[in-house]
Order: C-alpha cells, then structure tokens, then sequence
C-alpha cells in the first residue's frame, strides 16, 4: 500500500460524571459523544510525489467504566492488541477491530445500553453507561478508520444521587518514511467527525451538570514531540518545533468542547466538521503518530447533611 495512501485508528475517550442534591423530581443529564470516520494520514516528497516507506507496529487500547450512586459496572471494560503492518494480528478480527465490554452502572431503571449501541437515551430514568470501539481500522486490514465513543447518564430523581461514567480508546502507530532526495516533505492528516456535548438540569432541580469532549494528534521524532493540533475550529497549532511549517486547516464545530449547567439547560454540540492539517518541511528519516482524543464530562455535588 503506498505510504500516501495509510489511514490510522485514532483514539478517543470520554469522560462523564454527576451529582445532584435535592428533592424535587427532575433530570440532571450529560452526553459526551465523538465519531471519527474516514481518517487520512498522507505523506508527500517535495515535489507532491508520494513519499517511500510503510508503517510499522501499532497498538490499539480501550477501557470504559460507569458508576451509578457508588456503584460500578462489574464488568472489565478493558481491551488491547498490538500487530506489525500489514502482518496480521490479533487485531485483525471482524468489525469491530477493538472493543471493551459496554458498561452499565447498576442498577440502571433506564438506558441501558448494549454492545456497539451509540442510541441517545436523554433524559429519562436512573443510568449511567459508556461504550468506545475501533471500529475499524485500515492497518487491520479494513477499508477506511473509523473510532466511536460515548459516555452519558442521567439522574432523575432522589434515588439517582451520583453518577460517573467514561471511556478512552488510544492508537499509537508508527511510520517509517523515506523522502526522495532528503529535501523533506508534507504530512496532511485529515478526517470526518461529529460531536455532541450536553449538560443540562431541568425542573426544580439543583443539581450541577458539566461535559467536554477533546481531540489530538501528537506528532513526535526521536521521543519528541514536534508537531501537536487540537482542533477547535480556529487552525490553531499548539506545537511546531524543529524548523516545521505547521498549518491547519478546519471546516466545522471544534472538537475540544466544554458544557456545564448550574439549574440551566446548555448545550454545545455540532457535526459534519472536516479538520485537516499540513505540515511541510518534515526531515527524514522520521517515526510517528499517536493519535490521541478523548471526552471528559464530570460533575460533582456534594450532598448536605440535612436538607431543609
């Protein structure tokens, strides 16, 4: 497969917690959702030829875990496999490539959620789950790369007191490149993705709420980091060291997001955004990419002695 042709797993997680104190009937809910699809990693020489070289050994990583009033899903929501591209691995099984056990805190009332099952339950009921997966993933041998995670509960009355729930999913792949003629060359790493963060606490609760949701790509040589971009809708770089030209192109919400909410709905959500970063100038020869995101909603009452 030609180098400017590789697609990479990228990593995700989310993280998503409550609490409430009061005694009215109501909702304090929080969703942390992220899909990245048809993720593009492209290597060009100079002159816009594509650059030589293949990718190497890769590891895919998930674990999620959910936590309803002090109680966690029993569960081990943890998952790995490693390979060397493109011999096959023990994560070249049927989709989906990689996948920890979905996890449901105990006990739910509501929104229970099953294997591969990104459905919105919104606000009904006691819950709190959280499920991710390398969906797939081209090194494994699938057309395209494609990541999805979420993590959302909701407590809906005074028996739904606390709650947490969370997942992360991580790929770190490693290339090595020849450019021709060693002038260096261009790295566009591009893909598609929704996201959709809320926090929100209806009725006569007083509850807090709050969620975020966070991507990266780390780019690093020699076990530096010189290149590093979190998308937030502005083609703002974070890093760009050892002489790189770094610029990022995006179309879309920001993925880095955070919604909190104190007795308010709030919501910050988005889709349909086309993130893509290019980097000329890259020297040879050079390793990378880990590529990391992540979601994190927390939320986090404590609840008083005595209520009047």
């Amino acid at each position: 497969m030609k180098i400017g042709k590789k697609e990479f797993a990228v990593a995700f997680g989310a993280v998503l917690g409550f609490g409430v104190a009061g005694q009215a009937s109501a909702d304090v809910y929080g969703l942390s959702y992220l899909n990245i699809d048809n993720v593009g990693v492209m290597f060009r020489n100079a002159d816009n030829s594509f650059a030589g070289g293949g990718a190497g050994s890769y590891t895919f990583s998930a674990n999620q875990d959910a936590i309803l009033n002090g109680s966690p899903d029993p569960t081990d929501g943890n998952a790995s496999c490693t390979g060397i591209f493109p011999t096959p691995s023990n994560c070249s099984v049927p989709t989906p490539t990689l996948s920890g056990t979905v996890q449901n805190a105990p006990p739910a009332s509501a929104g229970v959620r099953g294997e591969g099952d990104y459905t919105l339950f919104g606000q009904a009921g006691n819950y709190s789950n959280s499920e991710a997966e390398v969906v797939e993933a081209v090194l494994t041998g699938d057309l395209k790369t494609h990541v999805e995670s979420i993590s959302e509960s909701n407590l809906a009355n005074d028996s739904g007191q606390s709650a947490q729930a969370n997942n992360n999913i991580l790929s770190n792949t490693t290339l090595n490149l020849t450019f021709a003629g060693g002038a260096g060359g261009k790295l566009t790493v591009s893909f598609t993705a929704d996201v959709n963060v809320q926090a929100a606490v209806t009725g006569l609760d007083q509850g807090l709420a709050g969620a975020s949701s966070s991507a990266s790509m780390t780019l690093v040589k020699d076990s530096v980091t010189i290149a590093s971009w979190a998308p937030i809708g502005t083609g703002a770089i974070t890093t760009c060291a050892l002489g790189l030209t770094c610029v990022a192109n995006e179309t879309g919400p920001s993925l880095n997001n955070t919604a909190t909410s104190d007795g308010l709905a709030n919501v910050v959500a988005g889709s349909g955004s086309s993130p893509l970063i290019s980097r000329p100038g890259l020297m040879v020869p050079i390793r990378c990419c880990s590529l990391p995101t992540s979601t994190d909603l927390v939320r986090d009452v404590p609840v008083p002695g005595t209520l009047l």
